[in-house]
């Protein structure tokens, strides 16, 4: 029987950890490439912001793209330089040389760091691949002021960011940037993309150096860390900075035992694994939720039109949670080298058990059989869920 204080001690808290930041600085200039939640590092990146503003520091939020309409942190600043996502711009040449190299975004952070003190003052980058690109590194570079990084993914040093052949819906163990890298096809849209994702990754790391250029990389897990550390220079030091997590409190216990779903929570894209999850379930005639939303949503409603799935879209915080109360075990089948798994650190965090795919951080997390299991393969994860047992992990109010 685990206490909920003992289960969030173990996954991570709702408290961001700000002690990575040096005692010397004021301001912060938080770098993402929206300034509006459209994934989980720009949550983190939003939920920064918020912290730093709460600890009394002098707090900028600089993007590429920003949305009116969606609320502002009060005690922010906010700069945006109002472009498009790079393959999203209307004008595909002018998509493409700012994905390359954004002058605009140089410009425009240069000018804001010339009246900060660079002696008190850090950046903090969350994104840049999708708008900002590496030019945002020689702005800041060239005035001196030190440059921190979260890897959320392996754009450092993978062209499509997730050591992923989307092609081929497995990991891909080519050394990044190499000539076998540049031959394959691996991007999930199609090889003129991956082409120039490969230019980018050539500007990136070959002309700009980010490596050479942070001051500071900071690893959101040990796992994504280690695979991190294969691909980059020797002399480079990490910091932990876990993701924050959301955690409710439920009036009542999880009685996973008594619940009748298995629940797949997440984006629906290849290298997230949802159709290994459908299939499993409809495999097994058990019953299974799917929520979540992307790319790869109306395949996989066409293929899977039976009485075991139900897709019920994208669902808020709170709806999740709800979810995550009633079901019998959270199922993570992600096939890439997922960064973090933050779902399955909610649902430990209040209790719910998981099963993992063995090829991501979130396996870190199942320390025991009471916390779940790991697996490999469609058939191991068929035997996982015929087998689980998920009357052994609770929490006490």
């Amino acid at each position: 029987m685990y206490g909920k204080e003992e289960l969030l001690k173990e996954v991570g808290t709702s408290s961001l950890n700000l002690s990575y930041i040096p005692p010397n600085i004021k301001t912060v200039v938080i770098i993402n490439d929206f300034d509006y939640i459209e994934g989980g590092a720009a949550n983190v990146a939003i939920s920064t912001a918020k912290a730093l503003v709460k600890a009394g520091y002098n707090t900028y939020f600089f993007s590429a793209v920003s949305r009116k309409n969606t609320p502002k942190i009060n005690g922010v600043k906010y700069i945006s330089t109002n472009q498009y996502a790079s393959l999203s711009d209307p004008n595909k040449m002018r998509g493409a040389l700012n994905g390359l190299y954004n002058f605009k975004a140089a410009r425009s952070l240069k000018k804001l760091l010339k009246n900060l003190d660079n002696k008190t003052t850090l950046i903090h980058i969350h994104t840049w691949t999708k708008a900002l690109s590496s030019s945002i590194w020689n702005a800041a570079y060239s005035l001196h002021v030190p440059i921190y990084l979260t890897c959320h993914d392996y754009f450092t040093v993978c062209p499509n960011g997730g050591f992923f052949n989307y092609k081929k819906t497995r990991i891909c163990k080519k050394k990044p940037l190499s000539i076998s890298c540049l031959k394959c096809n691996c991007d999930s849209r199609n090889y003129g993309i991956k082409l120039y994702r490969f230019a980018r990754g050539i500007v990136q790391n070959k002309l700009v150096n980010i490596l050479k250029k942070t001051s500071k990389f900071i690893s959101i897990s040990s796992f994504s860390e280690n695979i991190l550390k294969e691909n980059f220079p020797k002399n480079i030091i990490f910091e932990r900075v876990y993701n924050p997590i959301d955690a409710i409190d439920f009036a009542e216990k999880i009685h996973p035992e008594s619940n009748k779903y298995f629940l797949f929570v997440g984006r629906l894209s290849k290298e997230k694994g949802c159709e290994l999850f459908c299939q499993a379930i409809t495999d097994l005639k058990q019953k299974g939720i799917v929520v979540g939303d992307g790319p790869d949503a109306s395949r996989l409603r066409s293929m899977f039109t039976n009485d075991y799935v139900s897709f019920v879209g994208w669902k808020n915080r709170n709806e999740v949670f709800e979810y995550m109360h009633r079901a019998k075990a959270l199922i993570f089948p992600s096939m890439w080298y997922e960064t973090d798994g933050l779902s399955v650190r909610e649902a430990l965090s209040i209790g719910l058990p998981c099963i993992v795919s063995d090829c991501c951080a979130a396996k870190d997390y199942i320390t025991d059989s009471t916390k779940g299991c790991t697996f490999n393969s469609l058939e191991n994860l068929k035997q996982a869920i015929t087998e689980y047992n998920g009357s052994s992990l609770h929490y006490e109010n």
